[in-house]
């Protein structure tokens, strides 16, 4: 048989097999041949798109236009895993192009139930009966429905009413090949765009698998209750429903019911006669604490996972519900002192702290680092203002981005890891604030939690002094040495205040300036967040080169 037709014979036996395989991965649930081919198909036709056509100016809004429907069709038909990064994308896309901003609306809503015989499959598996012989009653229907699981309304035999929280099926089965898809991508991209991106992988892994295990989630939703707790102030107005971790699994979780509404729909908050922007203090103190204080940061402060209700002893106040505690960071020691003493370094304008820990971290720009701290533009000069340029200036200064994302991080070993859900948690958090018209001062509130975690170390530092070091007080060096630490720390707390001061009559400003325009013109006015946006727009073209349109909606 000659070598042409034992090609032949062989591409022809490929070609059915292929054609086969894929005809049986169509019928099965999880579908892991076709939706690892459609990822890498397109990851690497995007990567290919751009690296033709980035230098191509005029047709730059055609090819963003382009990309976006490729990535988000992708994500969508993928679903699952890719659901959630294209939402964690989604959160983020006011500093994407427009065409990314329009397209990735659709995929905040793109998390479609799965039917009653799947989920009833799920508690065969776990408990080996199904959820009408477990509860008293069982709702059929879901009343909410996310990447990876839904949840559903049920009685337990005592009376109690429940959420369930069931794992769609499909997603034991997808989250390795998902994982391995997105680690491969990363690497590539990093190689073609020569950009830091791959380093984030295995930690980004490890807190996904955590977040699909339902007895991890258990612990992190009793934990992030425990440390509420330590805080008398927030425990009267923060909670954490009951969970039943003795008829949970790791992938059906069992949590008290409770009745609530979203953070940011103020007018369901206002008929339950409860004020927004006390709710929204409470929900931005919650957070801060998180960050500042106990170091234990949930992940994902979307609206659908903060609910406000009438507090049970007190039905004028509100109280915000926590819920969804899957996605959880825990920072180090280390690494929450020094942000805490970052956020008062900035807003005390020392830039030599700032300039100490950015390189502690890896970190090259720390003015960059700064405005990204902060989520507001941050410089040594005067304010930013744009300026009026043609389109190939614009390109021009697109140009250089690359090389200052580049060396945006001198080693990326040292930069903190943490840092990657602390960002999402803080975005989330100031689209929150933004969505209903900024009526809190988030910054200034982050940066007295932040002072206050400095404060609580610097206690308990103290404290040990105190009881091993007592007879040094009466040397005069001690005292001496003393009063000078005495008299620095008193100077530096001055100035930290004076800038909250600074910061909140400009805040007082802005919200009568709100005020006014709405009752005398009728016409609505940004808010302080959406200032702030601005002026980051405006220096990211500035210093950065990039391009932000308006909102088309908020994360």
């Amino acid at each position: 048989m000659s070598w042409a037709r034992r090609a032949r014979y062989v591409l022809l036996g490929g070609s059915v097999g292929l054609t086969a395989a894929f005809a049986w991965d169509r019928q099965t649930e999880a579908q892991l041949l076709h939706r690892n081919v459609r990822i890498f198909y397109h990851g690497i036709a995007l990567a290919v798109d751009y690296k033709l056509h980035g230098d191509q100016v005029s047709k730059m809004a055609e090819l963003h236009e382009r990309v976006a429907h490729r990535m988000f069709d992708v994500l969508e038909r993928n679903g699952g895993l890719y659901i959630k990064i294209g939402q964690v994308i989604a959160a983020q896309s006011a500093i994407l192009p427009t065409a990314y901003q329009k397209r990735a609306k659709s995929l905040l809503d793109s998390a479609p139930a799965v039917p009653l015989s799947a989920i009833e499959r799920v508690f065969m598996e776990e408990y080996g009966q199904l959820p009408q012989n477990l509860f008293k009653s069982f709702d059929p229907e879901p009343v909410a429905s996310a990447s990876i699981a839904q949840v559903h309304r049920a009685t337990l035999f005592s009376g109690e009413h429940v959420a369930v929280k069931v794992q769609k099926p499909a997603v034991q089965k997808q989250i390795g090949w998902d994982l391995m898809a997105l680690r491969l991508l990363l690497h590539m991209y990093e190689y073609v765009f020569e950009l830091p991106l791959a380093f984030t992988a295995n930690f980004i892994e490890r807190h996904v698998r955590q977040e699909i295990d339902f007895v991890n989630e258990a612990r992190n939703g009793q934990r992030a209750w425990e440390d509420i707790k330590q805080q008398p102030k927030l425990s009267q107005c923060v909670y954490v429903p009951k969970v039943y971790p003795e008829i949970s699994t790791k992938r059906v979780l069992v949590c008290e019911w409770v009745d609530g509404v979203q953070l940011t729909d103020k007018d369901k908050i206002a008929a339950l006669g409860l004020d927004y922007k006390a709710a929204m203090k409470i929900a931005i103190d919650a957070f801060a604490n998180q960050i500042f204080v106990t170091g234990f940061v949930h992940g994902d402060p979307h609206p659908g996972n903060v609910l406000v209700r009438n507090h049970p002893q007190h039905k004028s106040k509100p109280q915000v519900i926590l819920i969804d505690h899957g996605l959880y960071v825990q920072e180090s020691k280390k690494f929450r002192l020094n942000y805490c003493r970052l956020w008062q370094a900035l807003y005390m304008f020392d830039l030599k702290t700032v300039a100490d820990i950015s390189s502690q971290w890896g970190i090259y720009d720390a003015e960059m680092f700064a405005s990204l701290t902060l989520q507001k533009p941050f410089s040594r000069d005067k304010a930013i203002h744009l300026q009026q340029t043609s389109i190939q200036d614009i390109y021009e200064f697109q140009r250089t981005i690359k090389e200052r994302l580049k060396h945006f991080l001198e080693d990326q070993e040292r930069f903190p890891q943490e840092m990657i859900f602390i960002m999402r948690n803080m975005e989330i958090v100031r689209a929150n604030n933004m969505y209903v018209g900024s009526p809190v001062n988030r910054l200034n509130l982050m940066a007295k939690w932040a002072v206050r975690g400095i404060d609580v170390e610097d206690r308990s530092i103290d404290n040990l002094r105190d009881q091993h070091r007592t007879w040094t007080i009466a040397r005069t060096s001690q005292w001496g040495h003393a009063l000078s630490h005495y008299l620095h720390a008193k100077w530096r707390r001055f100035v930290f205040e004076f800038t909250l001061f600074v910061m909140n009559f400009s805040f007082f400003l802005v919200r009568a300036r709100q005020q006014a325009s709405q009752w005398l013109f009728r016409q609505q006015t940004q808010g302080f967040e959406e200032m702030i946006d601005q002026q980051m727009k405006d220096q990211m073209y500035q210093q950065y080169g990039i391009v932000i349109d308006e909102r088309v909606f908020n994360a």
